[in-house]
């Protein structure tokens, strides 16, 4: 008899047999699998696919300065012909954007950023069939073509200003006009903004020279002409916008009040930094006038599965993240980064320009997309900037290694990938930078751009191939015998144009395109990172951009133990770190001047 309480049957377990227990193992097993197989998955969609990127976020932009760069037809003025004899080049350098300077109809008193027709080339550079030929030349060859827009003034020559001046509707108020100078406003190009016109009798505002009176972006016809502009050009078929002098295009309405002084020292009252525009720079009412250029353009991305044709738009800004970085949000895609055109001089060392670094990083609107900017038509060259080291060697490699190895879209200046220098040698008589004549000849040397805007070196002939007229606008470098894409390219030692075109391919791996940025070693000479994306190949760069020798443990505190040179400035003066050469990194010996991009097992 069973115990009290028990059944007479005895209690199975939930599984109890062999078929049971077996079915159960193949359950569990299969459960585990998929959980094995879904984190790899995981691990391969976060490494291996890359997030949705648009075409400017993938590439280098390359600023040509259109006067300069390449000349067709020997009058020693470069022109759209020329760029388009040019083209190949880029392919080959690995540039996969150019941003060109203005090219519209101009008096040309600022060098086409005083605009007579803002949808017409200017003779000088060519016709607009040139452009259209441009544009398509540079399609065949996967270039995308972005062109300067300079919504802020025009030409005192345009048709509206002349209509303006003489109160002929609808034109009467495209100007900002008043009956007296009403305040102390100043033009950035120095003296007072009001300029008087002899024809109305009345001042008109302008915040560059008084042969580029602003637009009224308060008068609503205006501001559909500029969109007019913009849709123009969208349907010619460029790429991309970049808005020049987005700062200045709107003042405030109360005449009446008086900029306060900055109190710079060494800034004189001429000067447009000895006031703090508070109301003629930065007004909210700029967000506005963006979003309306933004939609125009987005009514020409037709992006398709296979092609990325979105359009794009970047502003000009020189200004603190928490002003910049407002333009994130207003239509425009990016605006310019310019903390490293100043970074890059002596004054910044290594410390100072990864703190430039990580602001930039750590201030940006969240899901936007950072990008740097070293040099541009408007302040120094590269290579003249940060001088040579005791041994002669240049900045130019390190600080191209930076910029293109940072995260974030890199713009550089035609001519830095050579080297090239500043032509400081230019007298007075063939100064043709007007703010720099405006100074005159006491000064005009602390101002003038026409250094940083000599002719491109092509090779060593004698106008270095970018004219056949022996009186180019401005005078040549006389190191173009040697500093040239010609020599660069074919020596058989490391150049600037070398290293430059290896680390424009290395770009392309994920670990720069899209990949993480974490900051290693910095002290004031040496500056250091890896680039890294999950499941793909880590790269450390470490770059001296000091004045000492720096010397580098990389395998104590990271557990780096050794790693393949994939890219180096080429001006060591041993082989001990010979391109593709396996080096240990407990200890890293860089002299001022001296880089490494490291492939890390």
């Amino acid at each position: 008899m069973s115990p009290k309480g028990e059944s007479g049957l005895k209690k199975k377990g939930c599984c109890a047999t062999n078929k049971c227990l077996i079915f159960l193992c193949f359950v569990v097993s299969l459960g585990i699998t998929a959980l094995i197989v879904v984190a790899l998955l995981v691990m391969n969609v976060r490494g291996r696919f890359p997030p949705e990127q648009k075409w400017w976020q993938k590439t280098i932009v390359y600023q040509i300065y259109p006067r300069s760069f390449q000349d067709s037809d020997g009058d020693g003025i470069g022109d759209l012909n020329g760029i388009i004899s040019r083209l190949d080049y880029f392919n080959y350098l690995g540039v996969d954007a150019i941003w060109i300077s203005p090219v519209y109809e101009s008096p040309m008193i600022d060098f086409g950023y005083d605009i007579s027709n803002f949808t017409k080339v200017d003779p000088m550079f060519g016709s607009m069939e040139n452009m259209k030929t441009l544009i398509k030349e540079a399609h065949a060859r996967n270039l995308r073509v972005i062109l300067d827009f300079v919504p802020n003034h025009s030409s005192n020559k345009h048709p509206w200003f002349i209509k303006s001046e003489l109160r002929e509707d609808p034109y009467t108020d495209y100007y900002i006009w008043h009956d007296t100078a009403p305040n102390n406003w100043h033009s950035v190009f120095g003296g007072s903004a009001w300029g008087w016109s002899d024809v109305r009798k009345q001042y008109y505002y302008h915040a560059f020279l008084p042969e580029q009176p602003d637009l009224n972006y308060r008068n609503p016809a205006v501001r559909e002409e500029m969109k007019n502009v913009v849709d123009f050009w969208a349907r010619t078929g460029i790429d991309g916008l970049r808005v020049d002098a987005i700062i200045n295009l709107f003042e405030s309405t109360n005449v009446s009040l008086n900029e306060p002084p900055t109190n710079l020292p060494d800034v004189t009252s001429e000067q447009w930094e000895y006031y703090d525009h508070l109301y003629t720079a930065n007004l909210p009412e700029i967000n506005d006038a963006i979003q309306e250029w933004s939609d125009v353009l987005r009514k020409y991305d037709n992006s398709d599965d296979d092609t990325d044709n979105s359009k794009f738009m970047v502003v000009e800004i020189y200004a603190v993240p928490s002003i910049r970085n407002a333009y994130y949000t207003n239509g425009a895609d990016m605006p310019f980064n310019m903390d490293l055109v100043e970074g890059s001089y002596p004054s910044c060392n290594a410390s100072c320009i990864k703190k430039l670094v990580e602001i930039e990083y750590n201030t940006l609107p969240e899901g936007k997309w950072p990008n740097f900017v070293m040099g541009n038509h408007d302040r120094s060259r590269l290579t003249s900037k940060r001088g040579i080291t005791t041994s002669g060697k240049t900045y130019t490699n390190v600080l191209n290694m930076l910029l293109l190895t940072l995260r974030g879209t890199p713009t550089c200046y035609y001519g830095d990938e050579l080297g090239m220098e500043d032509v400081d040698t230019i007298s007075f008589e063939d100064t043709q930078d007007p703010y720099g004549l405006h100074f005159g000849t006491s000064a005009y040397k602390n101002f003038s751009r026409d250094p940083e805007r000599t002719p491109m070196q092509w090779d060593e002939s004698p106008q270095a191939g970018f004219t056949n007229s022996s009186h180019p606008w401005l005078p040549l470098n006389q190191n173009h015998t040697f500093i040239n894409v010609q020599y660069e390219k074919n020596a058989s030692h490391i150049t600037p144009l070398k290293v430059y075109r290896a680390l424009a391919k290395l770009r392309q791996e994920p670990a720069f395109l899209y990949g993480s940025f974490d900051f290693r070693y910095t002290d004031d000479n040496v500056i250091s990172y890896v680039r890294s994306a999950s499941g793909y190949s880590s790269y450390l760069v470490v770059i001296n951009v000091g004045t000492e020798t720096g010397t580098i443990d990389f395998k104590t505190p990271y557990d780096y133990q050794e790693g393949t040179v994939k890219v180096t400035t080429g001006n060591f003066d041993h082989e001990d770190y010979a391109l593709d050469s396996t080096i240990k990194l407990d200890k890293i010996i860089l002299q001022p001047a001296e880089g490494l991009v490291i492939l890390l097992p």
